[in-house]
């Protein structure tokens, strides 16, 4: 017990730890609870997922479809429907809101775990300031309200980097490593472009064992990755059988490569499809066929300019001019597997949309290197400087976003300058997922899954700037006395 007192500020300490987490607790049970917000298609589509699941046991969608909820099935990540379906078959039924409140508690592991890790870096003071930021950030508390995956996977990762630095400590033995590993798993099973982020996490854990005996290094990482193919090859088994083909999570990454490396849309992912088919007629006409407007019949696609715009039939050409397109009546998915279908007939749609991004990334970089640096360049400072939901543009929430990200790259050039192996290993994630939303679909909502390990830095930077601002300063040497 003094231990564990010592380790946390003492009975203060705990105390202010017990009620961060129970107001993170509290926030994320009520989001739950009430789900007020819209369900995004993603959500619909996790739930209808989830439900076939537990009904039959395929990974198919059932339910009330709208005209935007018609992506395939195995576009999506395998890992939030699992839990949820594991859920409905121990409660006896389709219950969604038992699984967000299941999905809840999880997500309040992140609390606890920015806790840890910032603890780790710089005290308990460190930890609290992490865990508040966790604990009321709201992207993260509306999406607690709806079957999304951001939640789930911020718990993975971030309970992974503290399974990782917990392994490290002296005295562990081997099996230490197979938990972060496992953890890594499960965690590219929500979050499929993680799978990059977890290998790279086992080429760090085998690099850090070179400096002093490489064969333990190499024997670590073996570990940890052969626990991340443990939890994946089932998936990629059943992928095998049902695809037949090779996928070891799922085939969306296609559709996100072509969208992430569509130039005309100015790397803003909302913008992708008007552009499609301002570019293509032949797609918008064959498209108009079969999505006449529900409000006029006509058979132009029906396209509005943001919220702001009233809901009324408006000719294609005058909006198709404009930058930021809101697709109503046609998803994105169907404009663009419309499109594969067109240049490669006969071709999966996800295996052509491969072939489309790479092809029209690698032409951009030889014909446009300067205007694809700069496409680049806005991808990137998206995904950093814009939250994720409506919520983190209003004014507040935005400067609370932006001090939390500055102080915590802060923190990060902190650890990097004191040579701590922590830098490299939080760093190396950071990089990925930054090279990853340049190359793919630039959504905030992937740094939002970052946003535990963000805190726990700027936790470690605010507390190392204020101990500097408390340090006195050295006072100047006197002058001797003058002479006479």
């Amino acid at each position: 017990m003094q231990g564990l007192l010592a380790r946390n500020g003492g009975r203060a300490g705990l105390a202010a730890l017990g009620a961060v987490l129970l107001l993170g607790l509290g926030l994320r049970i009520g989001f739950a609870w009430d789900a007020w917000n819209p369900q995004v298609p993603d959500a619909r589509a996790y739930a209808r997922i989830a439900q076939s699941l537990d009904e039959d046991g395929s990974f198919t969608q059932r339910g009330a479809f709208t005209p935007r909820d018609v992506q395939q099935s195995s576009n999506y990540s395998p890992g939030l429907p699992l839990l949820v379906a594991g859920v409905y078959k121990a409660s006896g039924g389709v219950h969604p809101r038992l699984a967000r409140l299941v999905l809840a508690v999880i997500g309040t592991l992140s609390v606890l775990f920015a806790y840890l890790i910032a603890r780790r870096l710089s005290g308990p003071a460190a930890g609290l300031l992490a865990a508040a930021v966790i604990a009321i950030y709201p992207a993260l508390l509306e999406y607690q309200g709806m079957l999304m995956t951001e939640p789930l996977a911020a718990t993975l990762l971030s309970g992974a980097v503290l399974a990782v630095i917990w392994a490290s400590d002296p005295g562990r033995g081997l099996a230490a490593w197979a938990l972060p590993g496992a953890l890594l798993g499960a965690m590219s099973l929500v979050r499929p472009e993680y799978l990059v982020v977890s290998l790279l996490i086992g080429l760090v854990v085998g690099a850090r064992g070179l400096r002093g005996s490489p064969r333990a290094g190499l024997a670590r990482a073996g570990v940890l990755l052969a626990a991340l193919v443990l939890v994946l090859a089932p998936w990629a088994v059943r992928n095998a059988i049902v695809l037949d083909r090779f996928v070891p999570i799922s085939t969306g990454g296609s559709q996100v490569l072509f969208a992430g490396t569509y130039l005309p849309s100015d790397g803003n992912p909302q913008a992708v499809g008007g552009e499609v088919l301002e570019r293509n007629p032949a797609i918008r006409r064959h498209l108009a066929k079969l999505h006449p407007s529900p409000l006029t019949g006509a058979t132009t696609p029906r396209l509005l300019l943001s919220q702001r715009v009233p809901p009324v039939e408006v000719g294609p050409r005058e909006l198709l001019s404009q930058r930021i397109f809101r697709l109503e009546s046609i998803s994105l998915e169907r404009i663009l597997a419309t499109l594969a279908a067109h240049r490669h007939p006969g071709e999966k749609s996800d295996t052509a949309l491969a072939q489309m991004g790479r092809a029209q990334l690698w032409r951009d970089i030889r014909d446009q290197p300067l205007r694809t640096a700069g496409f680049t360049a806005r991808k990137v400072t998206r995904i950093w400087v814009r939250g994720q939901r409506d919520v983190m543009e209003e004014p507040g929430w935005a400067v609370f976003h932006a001090v939390v990200v500055a102080l915590g790259l802060g923190g990060l050039a902190l650890l990097a300058l004191r040579r701590r192996w922590e830098a490299l290993l939080i760093g190396s994630i950071f990089l990925a997922i930054t090279l990853i939303s340049a190359l793919l679909v630039a959504s905030p909502r992937r740094v939002l899954v970052l946003m535990p390990l963000v805190a726990a830095l700027a936790g470690f930077a605010a507390v190392e700037l204020a101990a500097r601002l408390r340090r006195p300063r050295a006072r100047a040497p006197s002058p001797p006395p003058a002479t006479i």
